[in-house]
């Protein structure tokens, strides 16, 4: 088992101060440094989280069961769990690292017991000040299970043996004490961290008329449905209506939803014949009830997520908002409910076909990935907002779009083709189904590396048009900053690799300052060797071409990070290995592993 990630151990602990501490009990000793009291009020919280989580209780509840703290002999939390009858007992780690070990078990047993015997002479206060409340719970429970949270990578076995020896010690004389330990993992708290910021399932009711339906191979029914329920719908769920769609609303200046508009204003009834209908995918689908007198039906649908026709029907919602006075009663479309979980690979099959037959660029089915729902996700815990779909433009700065991350992550990359594909072909990195999309995405970077990486590409990117902005018009100048801008961000953005890694969020009004100095020095080099290399060809050409953009990355980087004396560097220069994806590809790899950090 491996630990809790620890980009995750950062949101964990973030969640933990917001949303526990304040609720829990007072700390016994207020003796310790800030810090330190710090520090234990997180590990108390973890706790309460455990238990907020397993047992869907609420935080302000969970909280109060905490009695963690001196003298607890080994018990965290107690909590009783009226609707089932059962007592839960609570010794939880949050360690970076650690196993739960042997010692940690011992604790945990030797107070089980001294709770059984009652002995509460033997706890602090914070449990002999709930002593009437655990004297009932251990009167009236049918059961009594333990629960182990943890972020290390474990338990070791001289703890798990230690455990299993309780369980099965016949002279507790305590049968309700379950024999199977609840362990929640790293695995378990990643799992609902990000649960958090998914988008809630869409289970509902659908009316369809004059439906026809197919049994094999998968169920499916199609008919009409009236577009004010659609816009009902629309307006009850939100984006969560459309997760499982490759876009979400575009606004309403695109030429298509104008026209919707425009049908919905002068013809509502002609609105089925001109619209291509809508398509959802879900996870059950239920007939319910019997068949209407006009020959409606409705349907219990669970997990439902339209995957055709958002646009259809974001755009009618906004027209009915923007012209609430408007009849519409008319307006009815083809949809068709086809149960295929969306997130399974026939559900990601029909979403690509019937997406297909529409003007889609190939880097919408991103958001098919789950690892961009997954970034989506950890990014709004840090107060973010990751736009991998296509969207009504937003502004601000706290949205990330699918292609800065593309951007700030081919900048960092070592193989020097990223700089020349972002210059002449950025759609191979886009698109999902090329080996340079998953390579970025392959190393599972975190939430909070892509944030970073993203903050660091913008500050570069404005310093570096500023440099184009600021040389004279029409200039030799002026044209290698602006077609070798993806050069010197990729060299720029090797120095700050350290920051990017870092588990925090960057500040982003300290990067100016921390890069201004060596980037205006980078420029400077790099407009010095572009008057060297550019002899007879323009810059636009010069920074589309492969082998020159290698050839000036390899000087450029030398030069910048100061390894002209490297001995090593000479002879990677000569070496020509066919089986390398590149030439020059060991020479690039040594350069950039050894850019000085910032």
């Amino acid at each position: 088992m491996a630990a809790l990630e620890s980009h995750y151990m950062e949101i964990l602990k973030k969640l933990l101060a917001a949303r526990f501490v304040t609720f829990l009990p007072p700390l016994l000793d207020t003796t310790k440094p800030a810090d330190q009291q710090q520090t234990k009020q997180l590990s108390r919280a973890f706790s309460a989280f455990a238990l907020h989580k397993l047992l869907d209780i609420t935080p302000q509840a969970s909280a109060a069961a905490v009695v963690d703290d001196f003298n607890d002999k080994g018990l965290d939390a107690i909590y009783y769990h009226a609707p089932t009858e059962t007592l839960y007992l609570v010794q939880a780690k949050l360690k970076e690292s650690e196993q739960f070990k042997q010692e940690d078990a011992q604790a945990f047993c030797s107070g089980i017991r001294l709770l059984l015997k009652q002995a509460f002479d033997r706890f602090n206060a914070n449990v002999q000040n709930r002593q009437v409340e655990i004297e009932s719970a251990l009167d009236t429970c049918s059961r009594i299970r333990l629960i182990v949270p943890y972020t290390g990578d474990g338990v070791s076995q001289s703890a798990l043996d230690e455990l299993q020896e309780l369980l099965n010690d016949d002279d507790l004389d305590e049968e309700r004490l379950d024999k199977e330990v609840i362990y929640y993992t790293s695995v378990e708290i990643t799992r609902d961290l990000l649960a958090e910021k998914a988008y809630k399932p869409v289970n509902t009711e659908i009316t369809l008329h004059k439906y026809g339906k197919i049994e094999e191979p998968r169920k499916a029914y199609f008919g009409i449905a009236r577009l004010n329920d659609l816009i009902d719908l629309h307006r009850r769920e939100g984006k969560a209506l459309y997760e499982r769609n490759i876009r979400y609303f575009l606004g309403s200046q695109t030429d298509v939803n104008q026209a919707i508009h425009a049908t919905l204003r002068d013809e509502p009834a002609s609105f089925f014949y001109l619209n291509n209908g809508v398509t959802a995918v879900c996870d059950e689908i239920e007939q319910k009830g019997k068949n209407s007198g006009n020959g409606a039906r409705k349907f219990k649908v669970r997990g439902l997520s339209i995957i055709n026709g958002a646009q259809t029907v974001a755009s009618a919602a906004e027209f009915a908002t923007r012209y609430p006075g408007s009849d519409i009663n008319d307006a009815k479309v083809m949809l068709t409910l086809i149960k295929a979980p969306a997130d399974r690979p026939f559900g990601k099959l029909v979403t690509k076909a019937r997406n297909h037959q529409n003007p889609v660029q190939l880097a919408n089915f991103a958001a098919l990935d789950e690892t961009q729902e997954q970034l989506r996700q950890e990014i709004a815990h840090l107060g973010l907002d990751y736009r991998y779909r296509p969207e009504a433009a937003g502004t601000g700065t706290e949205i990330i779009t699918l292609e800065e991350a593309l951007r700030a992550l081919a900048s960092l990359q070592n193989d020097a083709r990223y700089a020349v594909w972002l210059k002449s072909e950025p759609g191979r990195l886009a698109n999902p189904e090329t080996a340079e999309y998953r390579d970025l995405f392959a190393s599972k970077v975190s939430g909070v590396a892509l944030v970073n990486a993203v903050l660091c590409h913008r500050a570069i990117r404005t310093l570096v048009v500023g440099y184009e902005q600021n040389a004279a018009a029409r200039s030799q100048e002026r044209l290698i900053y602006r077609h070798g801008i993806h050069v010197i961000t990729a060299v720029m953005m090797k120095r700050l690799r350290s920051r990017i890694g870092k588990e925090a969020v960057i500040d982003p009004a300290t990067i100016p300052a921390l890069i201004s100095q060596p980037l205006d020095q980078l420029r400077q080099q790099t407009f010095d060797l572009g008057q060297q290399r550019l002899l007879g060809e323009g810059p636009l050409a010069f920074f589309r071409n492969q082998g020159n953009v290698v050839a000036f990355l390899a000087d450029l980087m030398e030069t910048h990070f100061a390894l002209g004396a490297d001995p090593a560097i000479a002879p990677l220069r000569n070496i020509q290995n066919a089986a390398d994806a590149y030439p020059r590809k060991r020479l690039i790899d040594y350069l950039s592993n050894r850019a000085p950090q910032l």
